[in-house]
Order: C-alpha cells, then sequence, then structure tokens
C-alpha cells in the first residue's frame, strides 16, 4: 500500500480569529466618552458577541474598566467600557491621592484572613452569606438544569466576572475577577469565598445543578478561572 507523500497530502487550514483588542481599545480611547458593547462593536465592525469576547480579555489585562449601566426594568445589567488609564484619571481628579477603597479593604481583609488558621473555610462562608445579600432579582429561581445555568450566569455577569456561556462540559469559564489584584496575592481566600459564592447562589436558584468545584487561574494573563457544574440525574 502506498503511502500518502507530504505533496499529496492535503493541506488542512485553520481560520485564525484576528485579535480584534488592539482596534477595541484604539476604538474606546478615540470616543472620548465609555461604549457599551454595541457602541464598541459598531466601531471596529465587527459582531457585538466577538467585541464582548475581547473587551473581557481586556477588562482581565487591565487595559480595560467597565462600569454597569442602571437600568429602570428588571434584567441583564449593561455595562460600559473605557481605557483604565482614562478611569484613573478621572477618579484622581475627583478625589486626588484618594485610594481605591474597595480594592484596599478587600486586601486588608484577605490579608488579615490568609494568616489565621482556617481560612479557606471561613473564606468560603463569607462567599454563601455573599450570595445570600445579592438582590432576589439577580438570582432567578429555576425549574430545569438549563434555565438554572442560564440564571446563574447572568448573576456572574452582573457582578462583574465576565462568564462565557456554559460549555458541554458543564463549566462556566470566568473571564474578568472584581478582585483580580487582591487574588493574586492572596488566591486561597479570594478564590474560596467565590467558590461560596456559587455554591450558595447554585442552591438558591434551584433546577437540578450544584458546583462540583471552581477552577482558579486555569490561565494567569489574561485571568481566567472555571466553575465546574454537576446536573443532577
Amino acid at each position: 500500500m502506498k503511502m500518502p507523500t507530504s505533496e499529496s497530502r492535503p493541506q488542512q487550514r485553520r481560520t485564525r480569529q484576528p485579535d480584534r483588542r488592539p482596534a477595541l481599545l484604539a476604538a474606546l480611547r478615540d470616543a472620548g466618552r465609555p461604549l457599551d458593547v454595541a457602541e464598541a462593536a459598531a466601531a471596529i465592525g465587527t459582531a457585538e458577541s466577538t467585541a464582548r469576547f475581547h473587551l473581557s480579555l481586556l477588562v482581565s489585562a487591565g487595559q480595560v474598566v467597565r462600569t454597569p449601566v442602571r437600568r429602570a426594568t428588571a434584567g441583564r445589567p449593561s455595562w460600559r467600557y473605557e481605557p483604565a488609564h482614562e478611569r484613573a484619571a478621572t477618579e484622581a481628579a475627583a478625589a486626588p491621592g484618594a485610594p481605591d477603597g474597595y480594592q484596599a479593604l478587600a486586601s486588608v481583609l484577605a490579608a488579615s484572613l490568609d494568616e489565621r488558621a482556617g481560612a479557606a473555610a471561613a473564606a468560603r462562608e463569607a462567599g454563601r452569606r455573599w450570595a445570600e445579600a445579592v438582590p432576589s432579582g439577580s438570582l432567578a429561581p429555576a425549574t430545569d438544569a438549563d434555565a438554572a445555568v442560564g440564571s446563574l450566569t447572568d448573576m456572574l455577569d452582573g457582578l462583574g466576572f465576565s462568564p462565557e456561556p456554559a460549555s458541554a462540559d458543564n463549566e462556566i469559564v470566568l473571564r474578568s475577577c472584581p478582585f483580580e489584584a487582591v487574588a493574586r496575592e492572596h488566591r486561597s481566600v479570594v478564590c474560596e469565598v467565590h467558590l461560596g459564592l456559587v455554591e450558595r447562589a447554585a442552591a438558591s436558584i434551584g433546577g437540578g445543578i450544584t458546583v462540583d468545584g471552581l477552577e482558579p487561574f486555569r490561565s494567569d494573563r489574561p485571568l481566567a478561572c472555571a466553575v465546574h457544574l454537576r446536573r443532577a440525574s
């Protein structure tokens, strides 16, 4: 039997998606104001889903910051994006010398907890209490697993984790962390808090899903973590 040679073997080509991050960053800088996903996508001529994905990478890399837009009605939150250095300049002008209060407080608390015995269990319990404090409208009850995963994903999106839709492997990949800087310094504490959060949220939502675990720092730069789910058989 004659084996195919490299000349006769068909060549398989993969279509590599272009990196939209440089164009998005330039569009945000040129705009001079925060843009929502639709505006950012239109600015570079791409689909909103593509713009949303690359914006989340920019957020994870610390190049872009996003802020929620208040809605008059309940539902999935809307976000606006702007270059990180412009946000920092705006905040410095508004309050010269003022630190990022929430991040500073989180860092101090995480450091204090990290030094104690039983820190992981305490952090996990703190995450469960966080879930209990989430507005009930952000934890829509579900009667089936698909709806439950969707509700959990929406909650994580509203809290700033930039989740991707759940994969066939029953995991939700998180492309952003609201406390990334603190997590890099005190991973065991912050990630346990987030694990407790998703565990209690999943239990509140119902629908036959449970959280099997949280995989922290699946990739480091850009940051990505994964929530592993299990569906009731």
